[in-house]
């Protein structure tokens, strides 16, 4: 590839919502041509001083197949090893379980049971591991999932996270299996989650994991980056910052963060409330960013 021609998202008065700082520099780049560019337009993950990264410039949804929507058929998606991967899939699920039903019986550690909102629910296939022991609601923006969840007998709200109207103070845990990365502004995501958990509930969070091995292997070229759809990319290192500021504690045990893995979870229980007002809520996130 020749000299980059996107432009630095400093420039565009972009800034980290982590630190809110704009000491960007840019990874990856992808074309519009390139095979895991979902894209109509090139893209760019940029990292930040803090090492939060992100996507930028970000898809509008008529830049992206069947108008941004996950679940359709046209987006691209190269998948290396795909017989190894699938061959060790069912060697994990037969020794250690289904990973969703790991994910559940992890969680329970640190929640046992209670009300449980699915974000990025899908078909409802986590909610399914979750019914025994937690009463359970979805969240999905795709009509054809959220039906498909609805049809397994779940209440299902067909909506984003940034325009769903959710009660505060209601639910023990929050899970985001695959989804924060898809999410443009992970600090406004977790203080809203936050408003809606109870102190002492937990936020499950499943993400591609930033500089892991693979990542480190195979750079632009990592199955993980989902060019298009991934907006935000994590380490353990930076999911733990952005817990900390909105007012999570992340779990030591359990905890997914190992030095082989391409796949970071991380659990945080809420040990702080954060205010509803937007202006206190600023100057709270501002007073935790200074320190």
């Amino acid at each position: 590839m020749g000299p980059s021609t996107l432009q630095n998202p400093r420039e565009k008065g972009r800034k980290c919502s982590f630190c809110g700082g704009s000491d960007f520099r840019l990874l990856h780049e992808w074309e519009p041509e390139h095979s895991r560019n979902s894209a109509s337009i090139a893209v760019g993950y940029w990292e930040c001083a803090c090492k939060l990264a992100f996507m930028d410039p970000i898809p509008t949804t008529q830049q992206l197949p069947s108008d941004g929507d996950w679940w359709s058929p046209q987006r691209k998606m190269v998948i290396r090893n795909l017989a190894f991967k699938k061959m060790r899939a069912r060697v994990q699920n037969l020794v250690f379980g289904d990973a969703r039903e790991r994910l559940i019986r992890q969680t329970r550690q640190l929640v046992p049971t209670g009300s449980l909102l699915d974000i990025g629910c899908g078909e409802g296939t986590l909610l399914e591991h979750a019914r025994p022991y937690f009463t359970c609601d979805g969240l999905e923006p795709s009509a054809v999932a959220a039906d498909s969840a609805r049809a397994r007998g779940f209440r299902v709200i067909q909506a984003t996270l940034e325009d769903a109207e959710l009660p505060t103070d209601k639910y023990n845990v929050v899970t985001l299996d695959a989804v924060l990365e898809h999410l443009v502004d992970p600090v406004s995501t977790l203080v809203k989650i936050n408003q809606m958990l109870r102190i002492g509930g937990a936020v499950v969070i499943k993400v591609p994991k930033l500089w892991g091995p693979t990542h480190r292997s195979h750079g632009r070229e990592w199955n993980g980056f989902r060019v298009g759809y991934h907006t935000v990319m994590f380490s353990g290192q930076t999911l733990d910052n952005v817990l900390r500021l909105t007012g999570f504690e992340p779990s030591q045990n359990p905890r997914r963060d190992r030095a082989l893995d391409d796949i970071l979870v991380v659990w945080g229980r809420k040990v702080a409330e954060l205010p509803q007002d937007p202006e206190a809520l600023s100057e709270e996130i501002a007073r935790r960013r200074a320190g």
